[in-house]
């Protein structure tokens, strides 16, 4: 597993740090938590978003002001139990605030928690440290977000990592592309035997979007510029897609 004690991300703090990136805009990090989950038999997605609405209430109460969520469900994804999986992605500008966060759901939560309980099943539940490579043209809104799991290629440093990312985002500008691109650094919670560096989650507003991306990607030319560009930089696995329905947009921070 990546620890960010020894981690890319370690390596990208003392890099933002160092002098001779001190006069660069780095991206700040922020901080996400994921949950994976079943919906519970005889419960469906008009049941979780009962819940959902008085969660939304109980946050408001207790000043959960800088959260934003979204509900995934899946759209391609290998071994899935499309019926019934779902999950949760939460994003909190930074760990102070996700740490205020989990500490008012464990202190206060209990009771909305019974109330997702009821509902679905979570087998597990993660953080990772996100880094905004490229931003949405607006702000947070429902999606379709693809997910994959990346390696740096070995010598590969992050400064090379974030200049090859500076290429890709001119590249999308060149062609119109809207996607939204992040970063996550793995922390708490992912599986022990995971290798990869980070995950890659792109996210477009609509399918119709998508298809537009993709064409762009097999017919013209963008996966010939990907491999120019990233060939040597990373290599990354087959990416997942869901629908993520925003149920929360926090404040701007």
């Amino acid at each position: 597993m990546k620890y960010w004690g020894n981690s890319l991300l370690s390596l990208l703090i003392v890099m933002a740090m160092s002098p001779a990136h001190a006069q660069q805009d780095m991206p700040q990090l922020g901080a996400i938590e994921s949950w994976g989950c079943q919906m519970n038999e005889g419960k469906s997605m008009s049941d979780l978003m009962e819940v959902v609405e008085d969660w939304n209430d109980w946050s408001d109460e207790n000043g959960l002001d800088a959260y934003t969520a979204w509900v995934l469900n899946p759209i391609f994804k290998a071994n899935a139990d499309f019926a019934r999986e779902a999950g949760w992605f939460g994003y909190a500008p930074n760990f102070t605030e996700m740490g205020k966060g989990m500490h008012t759901w464990m202190t206060k939560g209990q009771k909305m928690n019974e109330r997702f309980n009821e509902v679905w099943t979570c087998g597990w539940h993660s953080e990772a440290a996100t880094m905004l490579v490229r931003p949405p043209t607006e702000g947070p809104s429902s999606a379709v977000a693809s997910f994959s799991d990346c390696t740096l290629n070995e010598g590969v440093t992050p400064a090379a990592m974030m200049a090859a990312t500076a290429k890709w985002n001119a590249y999308l500008d060149e062609q119109e592309v809207v996607a939204a691109i992040a970063y996550h650094f793995p922390g708490h919670g992912n599986p022990t035997d995971m290798t990869a560096d980070m995950k890659i989650s792109v996210w477009r507003p609509s399918l119709e979007t998508y298809g537009r991306d993709a064409d762009l990607y097999v017919n013209g030319g963008g996966r010939q510029m990907d491999d120019a560009i990233f060939g040597e930089i990373m290599s990354c696995d087959s990416p997942r897609m869901y629908a993520a329905t925003l149920v929360r947009a926090g404040q701007a921070q």
